[in-house]
């Protein structure tokens, strides 16, 4: 990125949750730019108002709002940071200007939501900068960080486990996932990075690999894959014992303290350059429900030799099958949208009460293949979590 000169232009930032917004004010301030910072209630931390220019908060799910207030305090550039969770997708509270451009998007996710917020920000004559900007000090290059050098074996593990991350990213499902040897224990869904560690963690003397990478053609200014303190907290806790993140594209947070972290519990952290080759599948574009997304989607893992289902709501994907099997795929996906399930509904009650068209809340669906092991346990599964089978 061309330096910005600080007497032409201010910075805006659209800030979440983490210390990513924080790094990037300071970033900003040392590059002598003024910062204007729109936080999101219930995200952005404290320790932001007191460090920049000019500060207000907006809820998630504002966007005339934040325009607004950027517009008026002179902003030309405008910088996505910070964690928005991802159930906010079905429980934020948009504003006209968002409902409109929600409506126009074939299907929900990260992807296209902040993409359509990073078109509409251009539209208003700000230019929309990199999530990196500001940041190349915590952007590592290839190499060896921390822990043991790795083996050969594990690098071998590491390019298996990137390559089929690298799809996983592509089909817009996450951007990490679990391997042990050439199996996959746990691919990254709805819930994120910490909570994949969780689920397809290892054992003492059986540890596991985390690949993280970025989807093919990412867009950076949004949604860059990110490790910190927590992730390696819980590698430890789960007996993960090598990391391998995607060179120059993944930002790494408190450096000093994941190398310590890492290196006195033994864990090999390095980056890696995307590796070539490996099976292939196509990204899927406009899916024209969630049924029939569900069904791709289903049909691309059992392509990767993954698992054979996936579980769709409203254009997301809330979880896929992994080796440990169909019920776990439903029990995470139950698990999931048990939490935000009174908030859909209340939002959605809440609209009907304001004069706002709308539909209730979709239901989950399972798309399966017809390798998929279609069992009463798993009807019973399904049914007991509202998840349509396909």
């Amino acid at each position: 990125m061309q330096p910005l000169d600080p007497q032409q232009h201010v910075i805006g930032i659209l800030a979440g949750a983490g210390e990513y917004p924080r790094l990037m004010v300071e970033g900003a301030k040392r590059a002598g730019m003024r910062v204007v910072v729109a936080g999101f209630k219930g995200a952005v931390g404290k320790d932001i108002p007191p460090l920049c220019d000019a500060f207000a908060k907006f809820r998630v799910g504002a966007v005339d709002g934040p325009r607004e207030f950027f517009k008026a305090n002179g902003v030309t550039h405008v910088v996505m940071t910070g964690q928005i969770k991802p159930a906010c997708i079905y429980t934020m509270w948009p504003d006209a200007t968002a409902r409109r451009l929600l409506a126009q998007l074939d299907r929900r996710n990260a992807h296209t939501i902040f993409g359509a917020v990073c078109d509409y920000v251009a539209e208003h004559g700000m230019q929309m900068l990199p999530s990196t900007a500001f940041m190349d000090e915590v952007l590592p290059a290839e190499g060896h960080l921390a822990g043991p050098a790795p083996t050969e074996q594990q690098l071998q593990e590491a390019r298996y486990g990137m390559q089929l991350a690298r799809e996983i990213a592509r089909l817009d499902i996450g951007q990490s996932l679990m391997v042990r040897g050439d199996t996959v224990t746990c691919v990254e869904a709805f819930k994120g990075t910490n909570e994949c560690i969780k689920n397809g963690g290892g054992m003492p003397n059986a540890p596991v690999t985390l690949c993280k990478v970025t989807k093919p053609g990412h867009d950076m200014r949004f949604d860059v894959p990110c490790l910190g303190l927590r992730t390696i907290q819980h590698c430890v806790r789960h007996h993960v014992r090598h990391i391998v993140f995607e060179a120059h594209r993944t930002i790494l947070f408190q450096k000093q303290a994941v190398i310590d972290l890492c290196n006195r519990h033994g864990i090999t952290l390095h980056g890696m350059e995307m590796p070539t080759g490996g099976l292939t599948v196509p990204a899927i574009e406009h899916a024209q429900d969630d049924a029939t997304h569900a069904l791709e989607l289903a049909a691309a893992m059992e392509q990767l030799g993954i698992g054979h289902s996936a579980v769709v709501c409203d254009g997301v994907v809330i979880a896929v099958e992994d080796p440990e099997g169909p019920l776990k795929c439903i029990a995470r996906a139950g698990a999931y949208m048990k939490r935000i399930r009174f908030a859909r509904i209340a939002n959605w009650l809440c609209g009907l009460l304001l004069g706002r068209k709308g539909s209730p809340p979709a239901p989950m669906v399972m798309g399966h293949t017809t390798d998929f092991m279609l069992t009463p346990m798993v009807q019973q599964a399904a049914k007991k979590a509202g998840i349509i089978l396909k």
